[in-house]
């Protein structure tokens, strides 16, 4: 943690744009975030506002408020559970949260543009892959959740997100994204809240329905006071909270001058009308496959599913030109539809290609088959015609 000087002047700046009158200013954040309650993890689970309220009275209430409402004026500082968190990533966890806020600059703005398209859900839950992944579109947890938004192979199958040996659209940042919303706005539609929706998120609309009944909490807050939720659900909403405040104010918690991300390029979506090699788009664009798979982690392997016409990667923008202006090197083979075939015992590559009166090679090629000889009873094929 930096010293209590480098952080007390920026919020004595932000507390005297926000209002606050002069005697407010005999405190600091250390005090607010670092008391004895919350360094030995000892806050009281029925305690919905600080019991050292010396410590908190500047805050702006907190009552009738939403939890985003609460969040962008500070009053969600209020929270014990919420200051904890806050102490947490700004000490031991301040390395997560760094790496998360330098990533967030690679992806965020295309994630908020997907939000501004889509009315009622509030633009910061934008923000969620903060808590979810790090803003890390390879991240797996350990229930084998993948990509910013976490998500399990069967709800990502039931929001229509394809999982196979060409892609995982779970790490595809925009296709993702629009999974979370349809998620969440799902969600909300059952609980009426975006509080219980998050949780809910995290646990399952099960889990915390049960939780509820049992309780007979109303709320979100009271459902957390019962302590009935799992753990980590329990402390989903907080920590997603406490991981805004910061973001929000990064001058305020003096991490303004660590936030160096790595150079970011504006890309733009890019249409294939075949399927391609990406050494190929290295090699005719000029980008490094660094930039490729930063922008497209949703391909496991080196060429695009060979089952899409019209293929969307994200490049940047000055690579379209270059693309388009060699397209005859690009697209090694041209085709005006795909068939997929199953391979069956007896069958080769060739006597398959001579059945769809196609090129044994452009079968090779466009499955990505490293051993001809070696395919199997059962395998799956895609068939260029």
């Amino acid at each position: 943690m930096k010293s209590s000087f480098s952080i007390i002047y920026p919020a004595i700046i932000l507390i005297s744009l926000l209002g606050f009158n002069d005697n407010s200013f005999s405190w600091s954040l250390i005090d607010i975030f670092d008391n004895r309650s919350v360094r030995d993890n000892k806050i009281e689970k029925n305690s919905e506002t600080s019991t050292r309220t010396d410590y908190t009275f500047f805050i702006p209430p907190l009552s009738n408020k939403t939890l985003f409402e609460a969040i962008n004026d500070l009053s969600i500082c209020r929270r014990d559970d919420v200051r904890k968190f806050i102490y947490q990533y700004m000490t031991k966890g301040r390395r997560f949260l760094i790496g998360a806020i330098r990533r967030s600059i690679l992806y965020h703005d295309i994630i908020a543009k997907i939000f501004n398209n889509n009315k009622n859900i509030p633009k910061d839950i934008s923000l969620l892959p903060l808590l979810e992944s790090g803003f890390n579109p390879y991240a797996v947890s350990r229930s084998n959740a993948v990509g910013l938004w976490q998500f399990l192979r069967m709800t990502s199958t039931l929001l229509g997100l394809k999982t196979d040996i060409w892609v995982d659209e779970r790490r595809d940042i925009e296709k993702s994204t629009i999974a979370a919303i349809r998620h969440l706005k799902n969600l909300y539609k059952n609980f009426k809240s975006w509080e219980l929706a998050l949780a809910a998120y995290n646990g399952g609309a099960g889990h915390v329905k049960r939780a509820m009944q049992r309780s007979r909490a109303g709320d979100l807050w009271e459902l957390i006071k019962s302590g009935v939720l799992k753990k980590e659900t329990e402390e989903y909403v907080p920590r997603m909270a406490a991981l805004l405040v910061i973001y929000k104010n990064q001058q305020l918690f003096n991490i303004k001058d660590e936030i160096f991300p790595s150079s970011i390029a504006e890309t733009e979506n890019i249409v294939l009308k075949y399927p391609v090699n990406i050494n190929d788009v290295l090699r005719l664009s000029g980008v490094p496959i660094s930039t490729i798979k930063r922008y497209n982690p949703e391909l496991k392997r080196n060429r695009t599913p060979p089952y899409y016409l019209n293929y969307s990667i994200r490049l940047p923008v000055d690579a379209k030109e270059r693309l388009k202006s060699n397209r005859k090197k690009l697209y090694k083979f041209k085709f005006s539809r795909v068939k997929r075939h199953t391979v069956k015992k007896g069958e080769c590559i060739i006597k398959i290609a001579r059945r769809y009166k196609t090129k044994a090679k452009m079968i090779i090629i466009l499955n990505d088959i490293k051993k001809p000889s070696l395919i199997r009873p059962g395998q799956r094929l895609y068939i260029p015609i």
